[in-house]
């Protein structure tokens, strides 16, 4: 941003208007004073409210400039009545007061408690934005089955509605929305600016000129510089004078937004006899505006005095005051709602407790009633390693919903140490299942003392750890660490060196001093020697076994080397570990919400996200040069489906939705289809229906494709889907992406070289062929930008030569200039002859005008129109316009909102309303779509039907070669999980070398048993690490092969036998690492053989915790199962490994898990290969 001056006057409404990157979220953000401050960014300048400067100390400035952001952040469990209540409970203490209410005045009291007890404010927001129909409905995520895109858009804007701040900023809020519901909202928001006098500056990409026009002001930026700001009826009459014509049939704001693009030379008008002037740049543009009058009445009212009484207004509490809620009262709302977050998560709950009731019964019986010291220490250690693995689920989850604790935190809904109690306490009964089940099993199983007290106590502890780590490491790490891989690496650690300085790992007396203020700062250590102390200080060890008067119990205790200052540790050391287990959580409370303040990583960037690679001076190519053109055999198809219904179940309740409902069409070879209606209405829901992506629900009706009934093999084959926000692999450059799904979906038959040609146009095609050499990139590390990602994923299913493709809000996001790049290439498409269906939100009058023909649908899954568009819309129109209901359309208005809101697909449409659907179902419209069909499914030809020989286009060779090629290079170009897996060995390495290098030769029994047991800590806590590390990596390739799989790109063999090629040298370059700085630091042999057995049998090890960290995640849902159900196996490869309790002594019946679990044969080759 530079050189911006506006001034926004209460009472009226701005439109922002500007491409991508030209800096619209940086003004709004900059104005709700969100902008970081720090050495890579600075902000200069004022930005004022009532003369109030965004500085002053004694103004809460976030509660007087709300920022409703473009990414939709929301609670998946949560009902859409239950996020907006949370909202205005936490904005507003539950009251309907406002700071304009009159005081005092016990009419206007009792109006206010009238208000209170109905939720007048979220039943309104509700109402007026068309959401109150699925108001106990899940808002909905990747996980939860929710709300429709577009409704959780809405669900964003009338969350930040409920808070009700005086200025308001809404970045892209139209994204997914249809121009019907985005013209409603709009509405609404102009009815409560002029209502409640306040200032709302909404961003928009692509508003028809109907939603324009509901603004008072329009401000257009490009490249951080203002263009204009002014009144919306006198823009185009300045740019008029700058000598630019606005072409008859284009939309104000596709115009206006094209002006300072290349484009924009088109719209110089040309006067007879002289040549057009030069195009002007965004710095003439910026400069001839402030020039302007309009310009010049900016600096006048900056300079102008302010009325006294409205500062005095920003003196009032509510702006001052940062929170509307007392503690006690945010106390109770956010842990209600952080208490129905973990109930909702059905999926979590009975997951763990079937982890707790199967480890409990596994530990219990294998240590039956055991008196050997050995085992009972090893029993006490397997718990708090347990729970410690257990307490490492939350990591990612809290990570998931970091960006809606910032969004939160950023509208002050609540203090953070309140978010992290709350998280906290939510999190106890949990830690009371963990200790009730898992810890009361292994207590009356495990032969512990029966004593009342010991019981208690031992369940207290257990508690008090569980406590800590849900206050400490799953929100302090999660709040310091950027991403998943390295969140698991930091725990990885963190568990390293708690178990290494626990006094299990390595004994008490045997820790090197350099090491022992870990063992005392440690909780393990803590925990352990406590459970130990209330054991062997118990009344069943008192009797007394030594002449100086030592007891059974303080014999074991030494044994062990639980001592201190050469005695026995007393009793009381159970007491000073409550007391130091309590302050270590509140510490842990602290540094979590210090951490929260100060920490922040970006959760998503804006749709735009990356860094934008700039393509626009690339001419595109209208022609593909002859030399490499090549025509692809593929048979032409028509898609026809008749009285189609799909039904599913609620998400709150056993009643059944129909979601479509008798819909009927046809989709003809080299047509360009749209599919529209209002948000909710089931465009996406068909579309999935039609390209079989539907798992659930039941579906009727009759498909078919070229006469034939509808197959699935065959279907996937000779169809392309583009999902709305379809992710590539960010390592992949563009032109391997492509190449790729040519490789695997074109028939083995075709020559590579043809192949290569038949890539190069269809990069072309979509003016891709300039930056095929770019990475794809993330939003993380940069990238394509929003609008060549889109065309990407178009490119990645047009190079499988489909007969049909299907495409999901292919223009949502956009500005209108990608907008109709992407409209070029889909109409290239539909002329070389493929059927292209797409649904479509916004559309501006040129791109509705693109296409041929229109399926619409209203809410409920319902058909109001089928047929061809004409030319400007002209049959759609005609139909519409034979209903005396229907207004009539306006000369230069857009046909798509039109229709919209004719039909009554805005937001706030009422039910009442004439019954298109039911006129269309009845009209001639409906019987000639109907006879249509009947006669294309007539006496198929069976030359025309679409078949393949095999299942897959290539051979499992071929798949297994590219799909290796593929993974190989995402592994090379993925620095991040490689290095951290990498970095982890060495400091393993490194830490436990450095408290066994004084002990290179061991000298006594408990050296030798820390020896052993520091190989068997070892050996575990890098397959643990290897099991976890690979769980997020896995699973965002597993999601890409699901996507794969649905397109029959390739089969499951020859993915595994990738995953099992690629990973192996890394994890012999992991394991070598390893072996080289551990194993000549502790002194063992250095005979070349032992050492290359050492290193084998490590490698073994972590490759099969590797593989089967892979199988885990293939298995769950997501990375937080399978790393439960990991922590799992590897709590029973640890009981079975043959060091916490030998072999020897385990009961009958759990001998065949000795010889199941791999640890042990790992465990028994290292251990073998030294001694």
């Amino acid at each position: 941003m530079e050189g911006v001056n506006l001034v926004l006057e209460e009472g009226k409404m701005y439109l922002i208007l500007g491409a991508p990157g030209c800096g619209k979220s940086t003004l709004l953000k900059m104005i709700a004073g969100l902008l970081p401050r720090d050495a890579k960014n600075t902000v200069g300048g004022h930005v004022t409210v009532n003369g109030v400067d965004s500085t002053d100390k004694d103004i809460v400035w976030s509660n007087v400039v709300a920022y409703v952001d473009q990414i939709d952040r929301l609670h998946g469990y949560l009902t859409v009545k239950e996020t907006f209540d949370f909202a205005f409970q936490c904005r507003h203490g539950g009251t309907h007061r406002g700071p304009r209410t009159i005081e005092n005045d016990p009419d206007v009291d009792k109006i206010i408690q009238e208000l209170d007890a109905n939720g007048y404010i979220v039943d309104l927001i509700m109402r007026v934005i068309g959401l109150k129909r699925v108001e106990n409905t899940f808002v909905g995520s990747e996980k939860v089955r929710g709300v429709s895109g577009g409704e959780r858009k809405r669900v964003t804007v009338g969350e930040m509605m409920c808070i009700g701040s005086q200025v308001q900023m809404f970045d892209e809020i139209s994204t997914g929305l249809d121009a019907s519901t985005t013209y409603d909202i709009v509405t609404l928001l102009g009815q409560v600016t002029r209502m409640k006098n306040n200032i709302k500056v909404v961003s928009l990409l692509q508003p028809p000129p109907e939603t324009v026009a509901l603004f008072d002001e329009i401000i257009l930026l490009d490249q951080g510089k203002v263009l204009f700001a002014g009144p919306v009826e006198d823009v185009t009459n300045h740019f008029t004078t700058l000598g630019y014509v606005q072409p008859e049939r284009m939309d104000l704001a596709d115009w206006l937004q094209s002006l300072p693009t290349k484009d924009g030379v088109k719209f110089l008008a040309s006067r007879s006899g002289e040549e057009k002037a030069a195009h002007m740049t965004n710095d003439q543009f910026s400069q001839r505006f402030y020039e302007s009058d309009q310009g010049k009445s900016i600096f006048d009212k900056l300079q102008s005095p302010l009325n006294e009484d409205m500062t005095f207004f920003m003196r009032k509490d509510m702006f001052q005051k940062r929170y509307a809620n007392s503690t006690l009262r945010s106390i109770e709302v956010v842990f209600k709602r952080e208490l129905l977050l973990w109930w909702r998560d059905n999926y979590q709950r009975k997951a763990r407790l079937f982890q707790d009731l199967f480890m409990g019964l596994i530990v219990g019986t294998v240590f039956w009633q055991t008196d050997d010291p050995q085992n009972v220490l090893g029993v006490v250690f397997q718990s708090v390693f347990f729970i410690s693995m257990g307490s490492m689920l939350k990591v990612a989850p809290q990570i998931d919903v970091r960006g809606i604790f910032y969004k939160e935190q950023d509208a002050n809904f609540y203090p953070t140490w309140i978010y992290v109690l709350a998280r906290a306490l939510a999190g106890l009964p949990t830690s009371l299942q963990d200790a009730l089940v898992y810890g009361s099993i292994v207590f009356w199983f495990s032969g512990f003392t029966k004593e009342a007290s010991n019981f208690c106590f031992r369940q207290l502890l257990v508690r008090l750890s569980i406590m800590h780590y849900a206050c400490s490491l799953h929100l302090c790490i999660s709040s310091i660490v950027k991403d998943r891989p390295t969140v698991q690496a930091v725990m990885s650690l963190s568990l390293v060196v708690m178990v290494l300085f626990s006094g299990f790992t390595v004994q008490p007396d045997v820790i090197p001093p350099y090491y022992i203020w870990i063992y005392w700062m440690n909780l393990f250590a803590w925990v352990i020697r406590a459970v130990t102390i209330n054991e062997y200080q118990s009344d069943e060890y008192s009797s007394i076994v030594e002449s100086d008067g030592t007891t059974e119990g303080e014999a074991i205790l030494m044994r062990f080397g639980f001592t201190f200052k050469g005695e026995a540790y007393e009793y009381v050391w159970v007491w000073y570990t409550v007391l130091f287990c309590t302050g270590l959580s509140i510490v842990s409370i602290f540094t979590s919400v210090f951490c929260l303040n100060h920490v922040r990583f970006a959760s998503g960037k804006s749709l735009g996200g990356g860094n934008k690679i700039n393509d626009e001076d690339n001419s595109p190519s209208e022609s593909v040069s002859a030399s490499r053109r090549v025509s692809l055999p593929a048979k032409g198809a028509t898609l026809t489906f008749k009285d189609v219904h799909y039904t599913v179940t609620a998400s709150t309740t056993k009643d059944t939705i129909e979601l479509l409902k008798g819909v009927s069409g046809h989709f003809q070879s080299g047509t360009l289809t749209a599919l529209m209606g209002s948000s909710g209405a089931g465009k996406t829901t068909l579309m999935d229906v039609l390209s079989l992506r539907k798992t659930s629900g039941e579906i009727t009706g009759d498909i078919r494709l070229n006469g034939f009934p509808q197959e699935a093999k065959s279907f996937r084959r000779c169809t392309g889907y583009v999902e709305q926000f379809d992710t590539q692999s960010p390592q992949l450059t563009v032109r391997e992406t492509v190449e790729f799904s040519a490789k695997m979906r074109l028939d083995e038959a075709i020559p590579m070289e043809s192949k290569q040609k038949y890539v190069d146009q269809v990069l072309q095609m979509l003016e891709l062929d300039t930056i095929g050499h770019l990475l794809v990139g993330s939003d993380a590390t940069g990238g394509l930008s929003f609008e060549q990602k889109k065309r990407l994923s178009i490119a990645v299913e047009l190079a499988s030569n489909p007969s049909i493709i299907f495409l999901d809000e292919p223009t949502s996001g956009l500005d209108a200039r990608a907008a109709s790049i992407v409209m070029r290439g889909l109409r290239r498409i539909a002329d070389a002859g493929i059927s292209v269906v797409a649904t479509i939100h916004q559309p501006s009058i040129a791109i509705f005008n693109s296409f041929d023909s229109l399926l619409l649908l209203k809410r409920g899954g319902e058909t109001v129109f089928f047929g061809d568009l004409g030319h400007e819309s002209s049959k759609l129109i005609e139909y519409l316009e034979g209903y005396d209901s229907t207004t009539k359309i306006k000369t230069g208005e857009n046909a798509a909102t039109w229709m919209l809101t004719n039909i009554g697909a805005g937001s706030s449409s009422s039910q009442d309303t004439f019954d298109y659907a039911r006129a269309y179902a009845h009209s001639t419209l409906a019987k000639d779509c109907i006879e249509s069909i009947d006669k294309m499914n007539e006496s198929p030809s069976a030359d025309n039907k679409i078949t393949f020989p095999t299942k897959y286009a290539t051979t499992t060779r071929i798949q297994s070669i590219e799909v290796y090629k593929r993974l190989s290079k995402i592994y090379c170009r993925s620095p991040g999980y490689n290095r951290v897996r990498l970095f982890v060995s060495a400091i393993v390495a490194l830490l436990f070398g450095s408290v066994f290098a004084s002990q290179r030769v061991p000298k006594t029994e408990g050296d030798m048993n820390s020896r052993v047991t520091s190989i068997y800590i070892t050996a575990l806590f890098l397959a643990v690490n290897a099991l976890n590390t690979v769980l997020p990596v896995f699973e965002m390739e597993r999601n890409m092969f699901y996507r794969h799989k649905n397109s029959l790109m390739y089969d499951q063999g020859a993915v595994n036998l990738a995953f099992f090629l690629v990973e192996v040298p890394f994890i012999m370059i992991a394991s070598m690492i390893f072996c080289i700085l551990w194993y000549f630091t502790v002194g063992f042999s250095l005979g070349a053989g032992k050492f290359w057995l050492y290193y084998l049998f490590m490698t073994l090890l972590l490759a099969t915790f590797t593989f089967f960290g892979q199988a885990f995640m293939s298995l769950f849902r997501d990375s937080q199962t399978a790393q439960g159900f990991g922590a799992l196996f590897i709590g029973m490869s640890s009981i079975f490994g043959g060091i916490l309790i030998r072999p020897q002594k385990m009961l009958e019946y759990w001998v065949w898990a000795y010889w199941t679990f791999p640890l042990h044969y790992g465990l028994e080759g290292l251990m073998a290969s030294q001694f």
